[in-house]
């Protein structure tokens, strides 16, 4: 852990003055002190789920899916391991890849530093969330409910609400493209490709028999939720000015910029 904060910390340093008037347009704002610390806790639920995870969920099955709704009912008895295999190697691919195309647009520097906070936060909070939700529903798998052994026996069987593949792709999606569209002005291809690549996951994990496909339309809400709204927060924004003026022949009005 020592070399990545310490890259974070050169990055994040001011860079030389004579590099100012070439250096990428910096869109988000940091704060080191308050988004490292929740990013740290916040990424600290991945290993809860690891030490406890047989503890915290509540295995309840052997199931009956005729109690299951008629939409997701049809899920159970997949078992594409090949789609399994996708999800995970596209997922954990473009987690890796984001960081990497980010830095070959705006180079070393503090606006790659601030990026890159800003995506571990989004990454960070959707993982609090999402294994949140997992133990507090502790939905048994579509697989758990077709009566796979490894699934019967194993906490993993039971936390299929939300899905966690889904939602981290699609915030991780959904971050850059706000990060491209605030940076560069781009409106529509970004979304277009994170949708595609974060759908396909989706699809995956239905037919994989890790979820239900209730499971990953709510991952895919959530998701896309967190991944717009952390680095909204986070948008460099100028200071404030109110100004005062006449409205009208009779009237005085307020005009700010915020």
């Amino acid at each position: 852990m020592t070399a990545p904060l310490l890259w974070l910390v050169i990055a994040l340093g001011d860079p030389p003055a004579a590099a100012d008037d070439a250096r990428p347009e910096s869109i988000y704002e940091v704060h080191v002190a308050v988004d490292v610390p929740v990013t740290v806790v916040a990424a600290s639920a991945g290993l809860v789920r690891i030490l406890w995870e047989d503890q915290l969920a509540r295995k309840s099955c052997p199931c009956d899916p005729s109690g299951i709704n008629a939409l997701d009912r049809g899920t159970v008895g997949n078992h594409n391991t090949a789609a399994g295999v996708a999800a995970n190697v596209t997922v954990y691919g473009v987690m890796a890849a984001l960081p990497l195309a980010d830095l070959l647009d705006v180079g070393w520097g503090r606006t790659w530093g601030e990026d890159f906070v800003v995506y571990a936060e989004t990454l960070a909070i959707d993982t609090a969330l999402q294994n949140a939700t997992n133990f507090i529903v502790s939905r048994p798998r579509p697989r758990t409910y077709a009566g796979d052994p490894a699934y019967l026996s194993s906490g993993e069987g039971y936390l299929s609400f939300y899905a966690g593949h889904v939602s981290t792709a699609f915030a991780m999606t959904s971050a850059a493209a706000f990060t491209i569209r605030h940076r560069h002005g781009e409106q529509i291809w970004p979304w277009i490709v994170a949708g595609v690549v974060a759908s396909s996951v989706a699809v995956e994990r239905v037919a994989s028999g890790d979820h239900f496909p209730t499971d990953v339309a709510v991952a895919a809400v959530a998701g896309t939720a967190i991944g717009v709204t952390v680095p909204w927060l986070h948008l460099r924004r100028g200071p404030a000015r109110i100004s005062l003026g006449a409205m009208g022949p009779h009237g005085l009005g307020i005009a700010g910029t915020f």
